[in-house]
């Protein structure tokens, strides 16, 4: 059975009841999003996509950590600079995945939202109005619900893949070391209850606001309120959504020496598929 925290407990006791909230005074009102009709009274997420123009990670953390952290974080190795994806071409998950400088697109059904994200051609599913399923199976993007606070659509995240890239804070490098943009942060495991919730808004018409704040008793000592990130409405041709592929695969290789990745070319690849392939040749 899953352990919950006090404060995790009242946190998610929190959100079910602002759910409650904005279904209307009339017990017999559908909430916001369960209908067709429903489009018309929506914040406009959906026409054009949305580009990110500010950092992957957080460029300056303020929490407090459990002394396991803590411990974690003064052994850490950083990991070098590497192009939006680890080993076999996986991706970091959320939340980096959506803040790669990339665009996302929102789509909308009766009792859904999926937003693609062109990094790593991947799609998100939230649910509207819907509880939390305490049987989903982990994966990169989690397991998402969400409602509609007034203009807010407010998202909460769980059941992630135990090895997404998970954001501790930031580390002190070595004098003299360079570091770059994921070097200079300390990545590392989550617990089993780390949720995240983000809420986001229309600044105005072509500013979308996304307020994340990530819940991890096994990591933090308080709730991780991540830097705001406002993305910017892209419209015409250029905004539709685009195919995305990966440039670390079976054409790369990593180097522990040198802690970074190197490109094969494809006619060494294809010997060393050959060779698995038919140990003998």
């Amino acid at each position: 059975m899953i352990k919950t925290s006090s404060w995790l407990l009242a946190a998610a006791m929190a959100t079910t009841v602002a759910c409650v909230s904005t279904a209307g005074s009339s017990a017999t009102a559908a909430p916001l999003g369960s209908s067709w009709a429903d489009i018309t009274k929506l914040p406009n997420f959906f026409s054009g996509n949305w580009t990110d123009y500010g950092p992957m990670t957080d460029p300056k953390v303020d929490v407090t950590y459990t002394p396991a952290a803590l411990n974690y974080m003064a052994h850490y190795k950083p990991i070098r600079d590497i192009p939006f994806a680890g080993a076999g071409c996986k991706t970091p998950g959320l939340p980096i995945i959506q803040r790669a400088a990339m665009p996302i697109k929102f789509f909308y059904e009766p009792g859904m939202i999926a937003i693609y994200i062109e990094n790593d051609s991947a799609t998100r599913f939230i649910h509207l109005n819907a509880p939390q399923d305490p049987d989903a199976n982990p994966t990169y993007l989690g397991y998402s619900t969400g409602h509609f606070e007034g203009d807010t659509l407010v998202i909460e995240s769980t059941h992630f893949n135990p090895d997404i890239m998970f954001e501790y804070g930031l580390r002190t490098p070595k004098p003299g070391e360079k570091t770059g943009l994921f070097s200079s942060v300390v990545f590392g495991p989550h617990g089993p209850n780390m949720h995240m919730v983000e809420r986001m808004r229309l600044v105005d018409p072509n500013t979308l606001e996304i307020r994340t704040t990530i819940y991890d008793d096994t990591v933090f000592t308080k709730p991780y309120v991540a830097v705001v990130h406002d993305l910017k409405r892209q419209q015409g041709a250029a905004a539709w959504p685009r195919e995305w592929q990966c440039s670390l695969s079976d054409v790369s290789a990593y180097d522990g020496k040198t802690n970074t990745y190197n490109v094969k070319s494809p006619e060494e690849v294809l010997k060393e598929l050959d060779s698995d392939e038919n140990p003998g040749q």
